[in-house]
């Protein structure tokens, strides 16, 4: 498959190179993992003959210094014959040569040196304090454990606290560049984008995998069967490979309280019960899980004020964890029992109803993208949802303009025909209820839907002042 996207970080990256060419530069580049920091970084070194690449892998120090010393030896023969005792004496080495020449030295996973040899941490700040104005190039830090990270280089009491000159944080793909790989693979993206999104979000490696396996084109309840049921599915231990590391030994604390939010409850009361978690102790690990770890956000209503705060819910960020906890660890039980065929009903009948509420979140990161006033008919300084207290009235998208006065409600529905007259009123109705410049402000009303409404039903709506927006209308490819 081919590299998609990234214009924005090979720019950074080429920006930041390119002053290195005068004075050091020490950059992190973090992300989640599959996210692609890794293949950005390869296609950065396309071409160039100053790159050097080093993993980190969880070895013994000297089987690494070793590996680490041939590679070096690659780019300095002379160094072929070298023996590195530390790692002191390999970083030494490597200084000494970008006080010669310019390098793009990048080490991945370098939180895993914790493992390997902590002592390393204060070498390079030893290194980098004596010598960074002698020296020139770039040292790249690449790192998928998160939480590990930002204590390496943001912890005041560590030793590189401080010295970072560069940071790059690699996001997921937005949803238009995923529909451009279903189109690039012969997939509708107009119909399956929903189906994708939901699973697999923006994370490139997973859009490899269905690639590499074949899988473009296939059904919903194959890529699911292949990627999540059978025995050894190659995604089944998806969310323990990802967050085990970063939760530590007390994951399956954590875990319980994902599953109940992944299944749909995301308010800390519920939470608490759901997880058997002490309501005077939940607060604890939801602040920990948003805060520190970052895996799950605290939303409120976009019209909150500070005096609302209590209505604040919680969801998943991540689209693979929400699926991943809600059908995969949630039947731990099922794949024990290699009930592939149980595991893969239970998943198709809920999934419309999960693809449902993710068809909201693929809206508003597309309107995020489109704040230009050709589909919310204003430019909006804030959007979100809104609910009220008792959860009486909620509405999926709500988009203001704190300035000029206008605000939008849309309202999301997979299927446009399952949307009628009657609902729009509701909408309406429930618009009433948003406590934000009432009785001095302009309303628009807008239906987002997947598939085509017929043009009578269309011409309801319009009657009743509520717009259609196509999910086509909002893709930028054919």
């Amino acid at each position: 498959m081919r590299f998609y996207n990234r214009e924005k970080e090979l720019a950074r990256l080429m920006e930041i190179a390119t002053l290195s060419e005068e004075s050091a530069h020490l950059a992190v580049i973090t992300g989640r993992r599959r996210v692609g920091k890794t293949e950005l970084i390869r296609k950065f070194a396309e071409g160039r003959d100053d790159f050097l690449y080093f993993f980190v892998s969880k070895k013994k120090p000297r089987v690494l210094l070793d590996e680490f010393r041939d590679l070096l030896a690659a780019r300095v023969p002379l160094l072929a014959s070298a023996s590195f005792g530390s790692f002191d004496d390999f970083f030494r080495a490597l200084f000494e040569i970008t006080k010669e020449r310019p390098l793009f030295i990048v080490f991945d996973e370098f939180q895993n040196f914790q493992q390997v040899d902590p002592a390393v941490f204060s070498t390079l700040q030893d290194l980098w304090d004596r010598n960074k104005g002698t020296i020139k190039g770039t040292i790249v830090c690449i790192g998928s454990v998160q939480t590990l990270m930002r204590e390496i280089f943001e912890g005041a009491k560590e030793p590189l606290f401080g010295r970072v000159t560069a940071r790059l944080y690699v996001e997921p793909l937005i949803p238009d560049v995923v529909a451009t790989i279903l189109a690039d693979h012969q997939v509708d993206a107009v119909r399956h984008l929903p189906f994708f999104f939901t699973l697999f979000g923006g994370i490139p490696k997973y859009y490899f995998l269905l690639d590499r396996y074949r899988l473009f084109g296939k059904t919903p309840a194959e890529i699911i069967r292949k990627f999540f049921c059978e025995t050894d599915a190659l995604l089944q231990n998806e969310g323990k490979d990802l967050l085990v590391e970063e939760f530590g030994k007390n994951y399956h604390l954590y875990f319980s309280i994902l599953q109940v939010i992944a299944g749909g409850e995301n308010q800390m009361a519920r939470i608490a019960d759901k997880s058997g978690i002490n309501v005077n102790s939940i607060s604890k690990y939801l602040d920990e899980l948003t805060s520190y770890y970052q895996v799950i956000e605290r939303r409120l209503p976009v019209t909150a004020t500070r005096q609302e705060q209590k209505t604040g819910r919680y969801y998943l960020k991540d689209p693979l964890l929400r699926f991943w906890f809600r059908y995969i660890y949630r039947n731990q039980s099922l794949i024990e029992i290699g009930d592939e065929e149980g595991l893969l009903g239970k998943i198709q009948a809920d999934l419309s109803t999960f693809m449902g509420w993710s068809f909201e979140e693929l809206i508003r990161a597309m309107l995020l993208k489109r704040n230009d006033g050709t589909v919310v008919p204003f430019g909006f300084t804030r959007i979100g949802g809104f609910w009220t207290k008792r959860g009486d009235v909620e509405i999926d998208i709500v988009a203001l303009n704190e300035e000029d006065g206008a605000i939008f409600f849309g309202e999301c529905k997979l299927s446009g025909s399952r949307f009628s007259v009657a609902d729009a009123r509701r909408l309406k109705e429930k618009a009433k209820a948003v406590p934000w410049r009432t009785g001095d402000r302009r309303e628009h009303f807008v239906l987002f839907c997947m598939d085509d409404l017929e043009s009578d039903a269309e011409q309801a709506l319009a009657a009743e002042g509520v717009g259609v927006v196509r999910l086509r209308q909002l893709l930028s490819v054919p």
